[in-house]
């Protein structure tokens, strides 16, 4: 009788245990449909968010009219980013890390060391008009939204989570000038920061103006590729003048 109780025990224990594990399987289904459900809607969001702040400038945009091309209710947005300029961070954040994301597999980090400096340098510099030529709206919403933030004011805990984004471009600059001190293959007697500036940053400040149409005498649907080409060559003329 008491092996025959143990049996029993043991079956009632077993059918617990499948309708539990059975309950638990459902409730992670459920909560793992309802995370992708949610990262599809802030995808959706991203995306939108994106595209009219690039057509209408984030200054003149609302989060009404954003929840409305998205076919959300502005409670669901605002439960997803509190206000305008959190959006408007995040979507930075989206849009370069999906940019950067594709460069580091087309180039990765790792590969900054076998080949020379200038080389480097160089792919640095087309990798912008690559961007005037095929992402000209990152352009112009970078262009967009550096003013806006700049006049609206933003939290600079805000800007870290921004800087941890581009992490990766920062890296490659730096390790890309420590290699030229090893191969002289571009100047270094300048410091890095101001070197960074007047070539790279002026390379990708020109082709922001060019892809937004703020430069003299822009004429609609002009390509000026060979304008930016000629300004890439003067950035390489400086940057091996002392070398």
């Amino acid at each position: 009788r008491d092996t025959d109780r143990s049996r029993g025990l043991g079956d009632v224990y077993k059918r617990q245990m499948i309708q539990y594990v059975s309950k638990r399987n459902m409730v992670m289904n459920k909560s793992e449909k309802q995370k992708a459900k949610e990262n599809e809607r802030r995808q959706r969001i991203l995306d939108t968010a994106f595209r009219i702040f690039v057509e209408k400038k984030i200054e003149a945009v609302s989060m009404g009219e954003i929840a409305e091309a998205v076919g959300i209710g502005r409670a669901t947005l605002f439960r997803c980013y509190s206000n305008k300029t959190e959006l408007a961070i995040a979507v930075c954040m989206a849009q370069w890390k999906s940019y950067l994301d594709e460069l580091d597999r087309n180039r990765p980090i790792s590969s900054v060391q076998d080949i020379p400096a200038i080389d480097r340098f160089i792919f640095t510099l087309d990798s912008y008009i690559e961007m005037y030529l095929n992402h000209k709206e990152l352009l112009q919403y970078n262009d967009n939204f550096n003013h806006y933030v700049t006049h609206e004011g933003v939290d600079p805990e805000q800007f870290e989570n921004i800087h941890t984004s581009v992490y990766s471009a920062d890296t490659r600059l730096h390790m890309m000038y420590e290699k030229a001190k090893e191969d002289h293959t571009f100047r270094t007697d300048i410091p890095e920061d101001e070197f960074i500036r007047v070539t790279v940053h002026t390379m990708m400040a020109a082709c922001t103006y060019y892809a937004g149409g703020f430069i003299w005498g822009a004429e609609d649907n002009r390509d000026y590729m060979p304008e930016l080409i000629r300004l890439k060559e003067m950035i390489i003329n400086y940057a091996t003048a002392s070398v």
